[in-house]
């Protein structure tokens, strides 16, 4: 993706050394990437004794947490190869680097998560903050300054509807179920039958769920989108001019998690009122921080339901029953509706939203570097390099000076050194 999302990190490591200056934050580049040698220092690569006496600030903010995917991989190095001929590699879920503190922090924006606890009971302590918030105050920045003429509308519901890949694959029986409830007339929408990222038509695809199979051929009745996923971080505003509502389909549907992309934060930037596909709770999500949604308008039920399936088919229900409504119902019904979008706006561009969000990181990053001091005992990363140093293979290794790149010239002094630095501090720490 070319969005340059460094600009959000920089803010945060700003933010993060407000409360400590000894922090290095490490983040995804190419931003985008979720491979592990991609996850790099924000600020330039860093001495070995740099990172092992500094905060460790990993950064998922992005994607959902995925501790299944990063379980068994390591970084092939070759000192990586040292540890694993010797059986000293351990399970390094995101890589984490070996520093003075038993703990570092992971930097991620979803609740109600299986996988943040399983980080927690592994070595981390998680800081929520609603990334996509800061990052589509800044990608929809214009939108702010665009007046809306009055509409001509053509389709009364806005539906972007892209890749389908992974924790997307509700969006094929999406369409389905469009289809079967002879809704695609009402819709401004497009289908990709082939997924750009597998290469794959969705008739040939081994679905996870296998009741997000469609029944109908979705081509023959919407046209194939050419536009690529990432289009999700701009937005037109013809579209918003000739359609009634957006019906916004996120990441995460058929899941537990809360969490909420720019998909969701689109419309409302946009002033376009909308119906919100995603994870059961997810308009009370956005109600948390403070936006208004439709409730005494239509049927906002289908936020409550946990089924996946059922939830999915309430929203389709609701959009034939939006459909159906009778001339005066729609003019009433979408000026209500338009009044609460136009709210949302000027929430959305307030300072009271923007230091919402901010406040929110900041609290939570400094209770995590509190409590990162709290449960730090040094102990662990002493064993753990006193233990290293006593095999003779890992001392001929960083001695050699051709592998100079870990952790550098005069190695096994500058580890000494370091060692000697901590074991001061545990005896302080002690005393």
């Amino acid at each position: 993706m070319s969005i340059p999302l460094d600009r959000l990190y920089h803010y945060i490591d700003n933010i993060a050394k407000e409360i400590t200056d000894n922090i290095i934050i490490y983040r995804f580049y190419p931003h985008g990437s979720k491979k592990l040698e991609d996850l790099e220092e924000l600020t330039g690569p860093e001495t070995w004794q740099n990172k092992a006496l500094k905060i460790s600030m990993y950064c998922n903010d992005q994607e959902p947490l995925n501790y299944k995917l990063y379980q068994n991989i390591n970084v092939d190095s070759p000192f990586n190869k040292i540890l694993k001929l010797l059986s000293l590699d351990k399970d390094n879920n995101l890589k984490i680097k070996p520093t003075i503190y038993n703990k570092v922090c992971l930097v991620h924006s979803e609740q109600r998560s299986k996988n943040l606890i399983k980080y927690q009971n592994n070595q981390f302590i998680g800081v929520y903050y609603w990334s996509h918030a800061l990052l589509t105050l800044d990608w929809f920045r214009f939108a702010q300054h665009i007046h809306q003429k009055k509409k001509t509308i053509t389709k009364t519901f806005l539906i972007y509807n892209r890749a389908w890949s992974g924790t997307r694959e509700y969006r094929l029986k999406f369409v389905d179920l469009l289809i079967e409830l002879g809704l695609v007339d009402n819709c401004q929408s497009s289908v990709s039958p082939v997924e750009p990222k597998l290469g794959l038509h969705y008739n040939q695809h081994q679905f996870n769920n296998s009741a997000w199979c469609p029944g109908n051929i979705l081509e023959d009745h919407f046209p194939i989108n050419t536009a690529p996923s990432h289009y999700s971080a701009d937005f037109n505003i013809n579209d918003y001019q000739s359609t009634d509502i957006e019906v916004v389909l996120e990441t995460l549907f058929d899941d537990d998690r809360l969490h909420l992309t720019e998909k969701s934060l689109r419309p409302i930037a946009c002033g376009q009122p909308f119906i919100l596909a995603g994870t059961h709770g997810s308009l009370e999500y956005l109600r948390s921080y403070g936006f208004k949604t439709f409730g005494h308008i239509w049927d906002e039920h289908y936020d409550q339901v946990e089924d996946p399936e059922e939830r999915l088919i309430k929203i389709t229900d609701l959009m034939h029953k939006i459909s159906r409504w009778s001339a005066e119902e729609r003019v009433n019904n979408l000026a209500e509706a338009q009044a609460i979008a136009d709210y949302n706006k000027n929430h959305f561009f307030s300072k009271e939203f923007f230091n919402q969000v901010i406040s929110e990181l900041k609290n939570n990053l400094q209770s995590a570097v509190t409590q990162l001091h709290k449960t730090n005992s040094f102990e662990p990363f002493i064993n753990r390099l006193e233990h290293l140093l006593s095999f003779k293979e890992i001392k001929e290794f960083l001695e050699d000076e051709k592998n100079g790149q870990h952790p550098g010239k005069n190695k096994i002094n500058q580890i000494e050194t370091v060692l000697k630095i901590v074991k001061e501090l545990h005896q302080i720490q002690q005393e």
